[in-house]
């Protein structure tokens, strides 16, 4: 007869073998076909996300784990750098104010500048403005009495594009913002402070339409920062360049005076009525540099730039009569100028 105690010993000796087989079976369930030998060295299987390989232990092939592969992909870094696209800091006009163009010509007044009112500080590294077209002429120009030379120039739009030094100063005045801006001349030598100056390499091309939403085609890289505080300042563009034929350079911009006389001078007699723009810009006015280079068809010329400037003056677009060439009207206004910060 078997004693209380005895029953629940042999109770509890049944219930540790039970689970020592559970623990057997499960190791054995967890394995699966995969404990024990293998038939080739390198084969792979997978069992529940565990990955076993073939391998050779002494001389027996046996099933062997290896590292379990992260389920995480994993995502190499990358970084992307931004270029920042050009900005244009400032700029006297828009497309849709330009209506004359302003001439460069080699042979004299080859300097033109804009002065112009910096409200807030920036930097720049480029300048850019519009070019309208340019005029050529043949030898006999620089010979035949002034009535005769306009048989002599012809104003083009389509041309093969050229290279021209244009030495870009940047200089400030010592007047505050408030005062007036548009003076009818100035000596740089007086009353301003140079702030920047470099000869730039640009290109002079065909702006194509020739209309006032052309774009803007003459871009001069500075090489480096420029930074403005505020301020008056004037910009001034010197132009050199060698193609001879090419008597003057054009570029866009605004007139907006009232005069009714023909010729530069004003002394000239013009019968035309048109309807006077409202100045776009009046904290600044182009200006025309009276430095003049002793050029007179002659490649060996040289080229002297001033510090003297007075108001430059552009055509009156819709008075202008082909064949009546001298006594066009005349307008002060400004250039379409722009200080752009680029990469």
């Amino acid at each position: 007869m078997i004693t209380l105690h005895q029953a629940r010993r042999c109770v509890g000796v049944l219930i540790l073998t039970a689970l020592t087989a559970l623990s057997v079976l499960g190791s054995a369930s967890q394995a699966g076909a995969l404990s024990g030998q293998c038939p080739r060295a390198g084969m792979t299987k997978t069992v529940r996300s565990v990955q076993y390989q073939c391998r050779q232990t002494g001389s027996k092939l046996n099933w062997t784990q290896v590292k379990a592969r992260s389920s995480q992909t994993q995502t190499s870094a990358s970084t992307t750098t931004t270029i920042p696209a050009p900005r244009t800091q400032f700029r006297t006009l828009t497309n849709q104010m330009r209506n004359t163009s302003f001439q460069i010509a080699l042979q004299e007044m080859p300097e033109i500048a804009q002065s112009f009112v910096v409200s807030e500080e920036f930097d720049f590294n480029k300048v850019a403005t519009g070019i309208y077209g340019l005029n050529t002429v043949k030898p006999e120009f620089f010979t035949v009495p002034f009535n005769q030379k306009s048989k002599y120039e012809e104003s083009k739009f389509d041309f093969d594009p050229f290279d021209a030094d244009v030495t870009v100063s940047i200089w400030k005045s010592d007047r505050a913002i408030g005062a007036p801006v548009v003076e009818d001349s100035f000596d740089l030598a007086s009353g301003f402070t140079q702030i920047f100056s470099s000869k730039v390499r640009g290109k002079v091309e065909k702006n194509s339409p020739v209309a006032n939403i052309a774009p803007m085609n003459l871009e001069l890289h500075l090489g480096r920062s420029v930074t403005l505080s505020r301020g008056v300042y004037v910009i001034v563009l010197s132009f050199q360049w060698s193609r001879l034929d090419v008597l003057t350079v054009r570029l866009w911009g605004q007139e907006n005076g009232t005069n009714t006389v023909g010729g530069k001078s004003g002394d000239a007699v013009k019968n035309c009525t048109y309807t006077p723009t409202t100045d776009s810009y009046p904290e600044g006015r182009a200006y025309m540099g009276l430095g003049v280079q002793r050029w007179n068809g002659d490649p060996a010329s040289s080229i002297g730039f001033g510090t003297r400037f007075r108001l430059a003056t552009a055509k009156v677009t819709s008075c202008i009569v082909k064949g009546e060439w001298g006594n066009d009207i005349f307008n002060p206004g400004d250039l379409d100028i722009a200080l752009i910060r680029s990469s």
